[in-house]
């Protein structure tokens, strides 16, 4: 798991700020680059909150929504991305967009990293 992590962080080209995996219960994190408890707790709680949200609106959105990216600040130059890896982990990451490109995050780390990660949890 580790090593897929250090994976990422080189694909995005000193743009990733910290990644954990995480319990979707606890909020602890199992494995990260510079790993943030805070963070996890609250990429837990917003990733709760969205699918919650989605719920209420009677939107029509899968159920099961396993990917969150949400760009923030004035100039859209952070990106938080949760992605649900199995029933009970999760992935939080934080992504500097002015350094991370983010069109090789979307369009290759994150689907290949996906399914290694999930392979390690089991």
């Amino acid at each position: 798991m580790n090593a897929t992590l250090t994976e990422i962080e080189d694909g995005l080209m000193g743009g990733l700020a910290t990644i954990d995996v995480f319990s979707k219960t606890s909020g602890m994190s199992v494995a990260g680059i510079r790993s943030s408890p805070k963070a996890c707790a609250l990429f837990n709680i917003l990733c709760e909150r969205i699918t919650e949200a989605l719920k209420k609106s009677q939107l029509p959105v899968p159920d099961f929504v396993y990917q969150t990216l949400l760009r923030l600040g004035d100039e859209g130059n952070v990106m938080i991305i949760v992605v649900d890896l199995t029933d009970k982990y999760r992935m939080g990451m934080a992504v500097d967009c002015v350094k991370a490109p983010l069109g090789i995050l979307v369009s290759v780390v994150l689907p290949d990293a996906i399914p290694r990660l999930r392979n390690s949890l089991k």
